[in-house]
């Protein structure tokens, strides 16, 4: 058992939360961050578009509030059964973790590794179809 695992089931995953636990990823974070850079220098280079976004954040940020007000008495009512909901992804995570290495990268390492990996049999290929096609003129 990985000592995630067991520190998710010691705590009762109380102290966890699961959301909070999959945006710190590597995997998750380093996307996150490209897109708010991407975003960020759409917006630097595009005043119109920039103009528009901000309208869309502010619209975004008003209905957030007004469902956060809205689904308070709910989520308290059910706050038990988000605890055994969150404690449960907890542990799912926990395992795959365990057994998706490639989570613990960041998606610019990913991207290389993958690159690398898919590049070398297309390489031999080109080569085998070359050497086929040479042959046969």
């Amino acid at each position: 058992m990985t000592a995630k695992k067991n520190q998710t089931l010691q705590n009762g995953g109380a102290k966890e939360n699961v959301l909070q636990r999959v945006l710190q990823l590597p995997v998750v974070s380093s996307t996150c961050e490209s897109l708010q850079r991407t975003y960020t220098s759409t917006k630097e280079a595009h005043p119109l578009m920039a103009s528009l976004c901000e309208v869309y954040e502010r619209g975004v940020q008003g209905a957030g509030a007004l469902a956060v007000w809205s689904m308070e008495p709910v989520v308290r009512r059910l706050e038990p059964q988000f605890a055994v909901a969150n404690n449960l992804a907890c542990w799912g995570l926990d395992h795959l973790e365990e057994k998706i290495p490639a989570l613990q990268y960041p998606v610019d390492k990913l991207a290389s590794e993958l690159k690398d990996t898919i590049s070398s049999p297309l390489q031999s290929a080109k080569s085998s179809v070359s050497n086929t096609v040479d042959k046969i003129m």
